[in-house]
C-alpha cells in the first residue's frame, strides 16, 4: 500500500468523510473504490446515498399502487381557477374573465 497527498477543495474530505460514514465507509475506502473503479472502467461513475426518498421507479407495484390511492383520496374535490379562457366569437380575440368581472385580452 502507497500513500499520496491529494488536494482537495476546502470542505471536500470533511463531507465526502461524513457521507462515507452514513454508508459505512471510511473517506479512504471511497477513494480506493474510485480509483479502481475509475481504473478498471476509464470512465467516471454515479454513485448515489439512498434517501429515504422514494421515487416511481423505486417502488413496487403495490407500493405505487398504494401511493396512487393515496393521491387520489388527497385531491382537491373542485379545482378553483382565477380565470376563465375564453375566444370571442365575432372577433376571435382570446381573452381572461376572472371571478370579480375583470376581463384581460391575450394579444399574443
Amino acid at each position: 500500500m502507497s500513500t499520496s497527498t491529494i488536494r482537495l477543495d476546502e470542505g471536500v474530505r470533511e463531507e465526502t468523510t461524513r457521507i462515507a460514514s452514513e454508508m459505512g465507509h471510511t473517506f479512504n475506502a471511497i477513494m480506493n473504490t474510485l480509483e479502481r473503479k475509475f481504473n478498471a472502467e476509464k470512465v467516471f461513475f454515479p454513485v448515489k446515498l439512498e434517501t429515504a426518498h422514494k421515487t416511481v421507479f423505486d417502488m413496487s407495484s403495490d407500493e405505487f399502487e398504494a401511493a396512487c390511492q393515496e393521491a387520489v383520496a388527497q385531491k382537491v374535490d373542485v379545482p378553483v381557477m382565477d380565470y376563465v379562457t375564453r375566444i370571442e366569437k365575432d372577433s376571435g380575440m382570446i381573452t381572461k374573465i376572472y371571478a370579480d368581472g375583470r376581463v384581460e385580452y391575450v394579444l399574443d
